[in-house]
């Protein structure tokens, strides 16, 4: 069963008509078998927000089962639409953003979500878990009405307990994603900032283990700036950049230190900008810069969108100078650049950018 191969159906007596937005083939096709039996249906499945939003002006279902990261249209996107255009229908958010405490998904619950299921790092482990909550939550979310839960659900987001900050730790942060074309494009930004530089830097290439030791030891040989693969617990510094290794996605800590985890591929990488971008948004807030240059794909463009939501800055290359105009396209398309800018130019701009933060 594809994507868009499944019928709208009328609603029987006691069936509980659901659709699934996911950009996913792999995720759409393990929540219809996860949630489908005699009184749950699967009767439509999107691939981003906007084709879901479009199907809700000829039907309505019982409950929308919603990702957060797809390209045209993200998942907190999508609901901000729903309220806009007085669409309201229940909405459960199941994505691996929704861990508790996360922020993204608290933006959801505010803006109209009414429930949340995490999808757990290793599901192979956790499908009778995952089953049970899905089905719960999408029985109860059929006849509730979302806006009288949103709060109730906040409430369920514990606060991490606040992080000890060390003294040295930087006080801005600049994240940059690349992915085919980027190497060159990296190292000439990367060589063009000054070693006084007052925030820290975070590289996301998309390459394979192994090869971003090799990159890292480029990047410091051509630089006055001090740069480094990345490590688990390394400090984000100023004048220093962490590049993400190979085959693991860079989070970045209350601490103001970089996890690296082994969790699913994002958009079919790993490591992902977004799972970057969004973690340094949520603990530098308005102190964030985003950077997102050539690349085929989606990866970042969600990621610039949390940056903005958060109050922080970005900029994407632009089409003439970007070997492959997909990803800085994908963050245009969500309206997440502040500033569409060639090679040559962007160094420039990081430093004023960086500068105006200082300000602040």
């Amino acid at each position: 069963m594809g994507d868009n191969d499944i019928m709208m159906t009328k609603s029987v007596e006691n069936q509980i008509n659901v659709w699934v937005v996911n950009d996913s083939r792999y995720m759409t096709q393990l929540l219809i078998d996860l949630i489908s039996h005699e009184k749950i249906k699967v009767t439509n499945t999107s691939k981003d927000g906007a084709e879901a939003l479009r199907r809700l002006d000829s039907s309505k279902p019982d409950v929308i089962l919603l990702d957060l990261e797809m390209p045209k249209m993200d998942g907190l996107t999508f609901i901000e639409e729903v309220v806009k255009q007085n669409k309201l229908v229940p909405i459960i958010i199941v994505s691996s953003f929704s861990q508790d405490g996360a922020k993204v998904v608290l933006d959801a619950l505010e803006n109209g979500a009414l429930d949340f299921v995490p999808i757990p790092q290793t599901p192979s482990l956790n499908m009778n878990e995952l089953k049970s909550s899905l089905i719960s939550k999408i029985e109860i979310a059929s006849k509730s009405d979302p806006i009288q839960l949103i709060s109730q659900n906040i409430t369920k987001l514990k606060p991490k307990q606040k992080a000890i900050i060390t003294a040295d730790a930087a006080e801005r942060v600049i994240v940059i994603g690349s992915s085919t074309g980027g190497p060159k494009v990296v190292q000439s930004i990367i060589s063009a900032l000054p070693e006084d530089i007052n925030a820290g830097i975070l590289v996301v290439q998309h390459m394979p283990k192994g090869f971003t030791t090799q990159f890292a030891k480029r990047l410091d040989d051509c630089s006055s700036l001090s740069v480094y693969e990345a490590k688990d617990d390394d400090l984000i510094r100023n004048g220093v950049v962490l590049v993400a290794p190979g085959d693991y996605h860079m989070i970045v800590e209350p601490s103001r230190r970089v996890k690296l985890i082994t969790g699913p591929k994002r958009f079919g990488v790993r490591p992902s900008v977004n799972m970057t971008m969004v973690s340094a948004s949520e603990v530098f807030g308005t102190n964030t810069l985003g950077v997102l240059l050539t690349g085929m794909g989606h990866d970042g463009g969600f990621g610039m969108k949390a940056i903005k939501k958060r109050g922080g800055n970005t900029i994407a290359q632009n089409s003439t100078s970007a070997v492959v105009y997909g990803m800085p396209k994908a963050a245009a398309d969500l309206n997440a650049v502040d500033q569409s800018l060639s090679t040559e130019k962007i160094p420039n701009a990081i430093c004023q950018g960086v500068e105006k933060l200082v300000r602040k």
